[in-house]
């Protein structure tokens, strides 16, 4: 028997473990007491700690997601001037060929086939720059009293500019038109 008690001895005292780590409790009359189920009462720890971190996953998320949209709105906003400024290079490139055109090339010999072949390609940056909303006005004169098959001459082709055309000196326009 236990001295303090006129008890007989419990099993953790016979095992020589404190009544905590033993199967049954000291003053329990059954074999092994269990936790009563967790109610309403909150969560855990652990459980707060999952959902913090969810939630701050969720915002990292969030926050890279809306960076990358502004920075893919700059970079299109920053594309879209430089194509503008593209576009009016290739519109003053055109202007400079038609008006240095070799009159020996059969492409543009005849102011016919000068007129034609400029004004395409005048017309053709307005497909290639299309993302900019590109209009183009596209006039390419010869000079007055020149028949269709009158042949080109490097005199009359330097003197070409935006006025119309007169006696002698022909018409090149390839510009941008708001």
């Amino acid at each position: 028997m236990n001295a303090l008690s006129n008890r007989p001895p419990t099993r953790a005292c016979r095992t020589g473990r404190p009544a905590s780590e033993s199967s049954g409790s000291a003053l329990s009359s059954g074999p092994r007491s269990r936790r009563a189920p967790r109610g309403e009462a909150g969560l855990t720890t652990l459980e707060w700690l999952l959902i913090v971190a969810a939630v701050a996953g969720l915002a990292a998320l969030a926050v890279v997601l809306v960076q990358n949209v502004v920075d893919d709105t700059a970079e299109q906003l920053g594309g879209a001037s430089a194509r503008e400024t593209a576009a009016n290079v290739a519109a003053d490139t055109v202007i400079r060929e038609a008006r240095t055109a070799s009159p020996d090339d059969a492409r543009y010999n005849t102011w016919q086939r000068w007129e034609l072949y400029f004004t395409a390609r005048c017309e053709r940056l307005e497909i290639l720059y299309s993302d900019t909303n590109l209009d183009v006005e596209a006039i390419f004169k010869r000079p007055t009293g020149k028949g269709d098959n009158d042949p080109t001459t490097t005199d009359e082709l330097n003197r070409a500019d935006k006025q119309s055309a007169s006696s002698g000196k022909p018409q090149a326009v390839c510009t941008r038109s708001s």
